[in-house]
Protein backbone atom coordinates (compact mmCIF):
# COMPACT_ATOMS: atom_id res chain seq x y z
CA UNK A 1 0.00 0.00 0.00
CA UNK A 2 1.13 3.66 -1.20
CA UNK A 3 1.31 5.88 2.23
CA UNK A 4 1.55 9.87 1.31
CA UNK A 5 1.31 12.36 4.15
CA UNK A 6 -0.94 14.58 2.07
CA UNK A 7 -3.51 12.96 -0.53
CA UNK A 8 -5.11 16.19 -3.33
CA UNK A 9 -7.86 14.59 -5.20
CA UNK A 10 -8.56 16.55 -8.01
CA UNK A 11 -6.12 17.59 -10.86
CA UNK A 12 -7.40 20.52 -12.10
CA UNK A 13 -6.79 24.60 -10.82
CA UNK A 14 -7.56 23.98 -7.63
CA UNK A 15 -5.78 20.72 -6.90
CA UNK A 16 -2.86 21.76 -8.50
CA UNK A 17 -2.33 24.66 -6.21
CA UNK A 18 -3.45 23.08 -3.42
CA UNK A 19 -0.40 20.41 -3.83
CA UNK A 20 1.59 23.09 -5.28
CA UNK A 21 0.93 25.41 -2.07
CA UNK A 22 1.27 22.86 0.70
CA UNK A 23 4.57 21.26 -1.10
CA UNK A 24 6.23 24.61 -0.62
CA UNK A 25 4.65 25.42 2.96
CA UNK A 26 5.91 21.91 4.14
CA UNK A 27 8.42 20.60 2.06
CA UNK A 28 9.24 17.68 4.55
CA UNK A 29 5.63 16.48 3.93
CA UNK A 30 5.43 14.05 0.68
CA UNK A 31 2.12 15.43 -1.13
CA UNK A 32 0.70 12.98 -3.96
CA UNK A 33 -2.06 14.47 -6.70
CA UNK A 34 -4.76 12.23 -8.19
CA UNK A 35 -6.23 13.10 -11.39
CA UNK A 36 -8.56 11.19 -13.49
CA UNK A 37 -6.85 12.35 -16.79
CA UNK A 38 -3.58 12.76 -17.93
CA UNK A 39 -4.08 16.17 -19.57
CA UNK A 40 -5.82 18.74 -17.54
CA UNK A 41 -7.50 21.87 -19.05
CA UNK A 42 -6.62 25.51 -18.25
CA UNK A 43 -10.35 26.36 -17.04
CA UNK A 44 -10.27 30.34 -18.04
CA UNK A 45 -8.69 29.17 -21.50
CA UNK A 46 -11.58 26.96 -22.60
CA UNK A 47 -13.03 29.63 -24.07
CA UNK A 48 -10.17 30.55 -26.61
CA UNK A 49 -10.34 27.08 -27.96
CA UNK A 50 -13.11 28.31 -30.15
CA UNK A 51 -11.47 31.91 -31.51
CA UNK A 52 -7.79 32.49 -30.69
CA UNK A 53 -6.33 29.12 -29.77
CA UNK A 54 -5.52 27.05 -32.97
CA UNK A 55 -6.44 23.53 -30.89
CA UNK A 56 -7.26 22.25 -27.55
CA UNK A 57 -3.54 21.14 -27.47
CA UNK A 58 -2.70 24.90 -26.31
CA UNK A 59 -4.76 24.81 -23.49
CA UNK A 60 -2.94 22.39 -21.62
CA UNK A 61 -1.55 22.88 -18.22
CA UNK A 62 1.72 21.27 -17.15
CA UNK A 63 0.33 19.91 -14.06
CA UNK A 64 2.97 16.64 -14.44
CA UNK A 65 5.88 18.91 -14.95
CA UNK A 66 4.36 21.30 -12.48
CA UNK A 67 4.12 18.57 -9.66
CA UNK A 68 7.76 16.88 -10.41
CA UNK A 69 9.45 19.80 -10.28
CA UNK A 70 8.17 20.64 -7.04
CA UNK A 71 8.32 17.11 -5.37
CA UNK A 72 5.09 16.30 -6.00
CA UNK A 73 3.74 12.54 -7.19
CA UNK A 74 1.25 12.68 -10.03
CA UNK A 75 -1.00 9.80 -10.37
CA UNK A 76 -3.59 9.12 -13.04
CA UNK A 77 -6.62 7.06 -11.87
CA UNK A 78 -9.97 7.57 -10.24
CA UNK A 79 -10.48 7.76 -6.39
CA UNK A 80 -13.69 5.09 -6.28
CA UNK A 81 -13.88 5.05 -2.35
CA UNK A 82 -12.75 7.29 0.98
CA UNK A 83 -12.50 5.58 3.55
CA UNK A 84 -12.35 8.13 6.70
CA UNK A 85 -12.01 5.91 9.47
CA UNK A 86 -8.66 4.08 7.89
CA UNK A 87 -7.88 7.11 6.07
CA UNK A 88 -7.32 5.30 2.67
CA UNK A 89 -8.72 5.75 -0.68
CA UNK A 90 -9.06 3.25 -3.43
CA UNK A 91 -8.82 3.62 -7.18
CA UNK A 92 -9.75 2.40 -9.85
CA UNK A 93 -6.67 0.49 -11.07
CA UNK A 94 -7.07 -1.18 -7.65
CA UNK A 95 -4.24 0.64 -5.86
CA UNK A 96 -4.76 1.76 -2.39
CA UNK A 97 -3.15 5.12 -0.68
CA UNK A 98 -3.29 5.48 2.86
CA UNK A 99 -2.94 9.77 4.12
CA UNK A 100 -2.76 11.76 7.25
CA UNK A 101 -4.57 14.90 5.54
CA UNK A 102 -7.04 14.47 2.59
CA UNK A 103 -7.82 17.23 0.14
CA UNK A 104 -10.81 16.94 -1.96
CA UNK A 105 -10.27 19.20 -4.86
CA UNK A 106 -12.45 17.89 -7.79
CA UNK A 107 -13.89 21.29 -9.13
CA UNK A 108 -17.22 21.59 -11.28
CA UNK A 109 -19.05 19.87 -13.49
CA UNK A 110 -21.77 21.50 -16.06
CA UNK A 111 -24.96 19.76 -16.49
CA UNK A 112 -27.64 19.92 -18.95
CA UNK A 113 -30.71 21.39 -16.50
CA UNK A 114 -33.18 18.89 -16.92
CA UNK A 115 -36.26 21.11 -17.55
CA UNK A 116 -35.07 22.69 -20.38
CA UNK A 117 -36.81 21.42 -23.42
CA UNK A 118 -34.62 20.32 -26.21
CA UNK A 119 -31.23 19.98 -23.98
CA UNK A 120 -30.89 15.97 -24.71
CA UNK A 121 -31.04 16.43 -28.68
CA UNK A 122 -28.03 16.18 -30.69
CA UNK A 123 -25.09 18.84 -30.37
CA UNK A 124 -26.33 20.75 -27.59
CA UNK A 125 -23.33 20.71 -25.59
CA UNK A 126 -21.56 21.55 -22.13
CA UNK A 127 -18.31 23.48 -21.47
CA UNK A 128 -16.47 20.44 -19.34
CA UNK A 129 -12.74 20.68 -18.75
CA UNK A 130 -12.45 17.57 -20.47
CA UNK A 131 -10.01 18.07 -23.60
CA UNK A 132 -11.27 15.02 -25.69
CA UNK A 133 -14.93 16.44 -25.61
CA UNK A 134 -14.22 19.73 -25.97
CA UNK A 135 -12.28 18.60 -29.37
CA UNK A 136 -15.45 16.34 -30.46
CA UNK A 137 -17.33 19.18 -29.72
CA UNK A 138 -14.97 22.08 -31.39
CA UNK A 139 -15.24 19.72 -34.67
CA UNK A 140 -19.36 19.59 -34.98
CA UNK A 141 -19.43 23.19 -34.43
CA UNK A 142 -17.19 24.43 -36.82
CA UNK A 143 -19.96 23.50 -39.73
CA UNK A 144 -22.77 25.59 -37.92
CA UNK A 145 -24.15 28.89 -38.73
CA UNK A 146 -25.98 29.93 -35.59
CA UNK A 147 -25.10 29.27 -31.99
CA UNK A 148 -26.87 30.33 -28.81
CA UNK A 149 -24.82 30.24 -25.77
CA UNK A 150 -26.83 30.11 -22.42
CA UNK A 151 -25.02 30.63 -19.14
CA UNK A 152 -21.83 32.17 -18.91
Amino acid sequence: MKTTDVLVIGGSAAGMVAALTGKSSWPDKSFTLVKKQKEMMVPCGIPYIFGTLDSVDQNIMPVDTMMGKAGVESIVDEVLKINKESKTVDLAGGETIKYDKLVIATGSAPIKPKWLAGADKENVFTIPKDKVYLEDMKEKIESCKKIVVIGA
